[in-house]
């Protein structure tokens, strides 16, 4: 007991500390947006991560397209509407997009 009372502004930065980075770590891994697109015929979500993913490992971010879409597994129909958290921190092409809306 007596060495906490000594050391309560030690305690106290470590906690400040612990929960800056704790904040910083949760900021830094939520995605920039979350977009939909349509699927193309040959897209697969490794592709798609390539594009959208930024520097989150592809199987994690497969994960989350999997959990915000309702995915059993990896595959996906051209024609469907995904939608994906995109980690990239310039603009999207929204060529693909749009080009994806007017083949309707």
């Amino acid at each position: 007991m007596i060495l906490i009372r000594k050391n309560k502004n030690l305690i106290a930065a470590f906690a400040l500390f612990a929960v800056l980075a704790f904040v910083l770590i949760h900021k830094l891994s939520v995605p920039q947006d979350i977009i939909e697109v349509t699927i193309v015929e040959g897209d697969t979500l490794s592709q798609l991560a390539e594009r959208y993913a930024g520097e989150i490992p592809t199987d994690r971010w497969i994960h989350e397209v999997a959990t915000l879409n309702n995915l059993t597994d990896s595959a996906i129909i051209a024609g469907e509407d995904l939608k994906l958290p995109s980690y990239i921190e310039s603009e999207v092409d929204d060529t693909r997009l749009v080009l994806a809306e007017e083949g309707e």
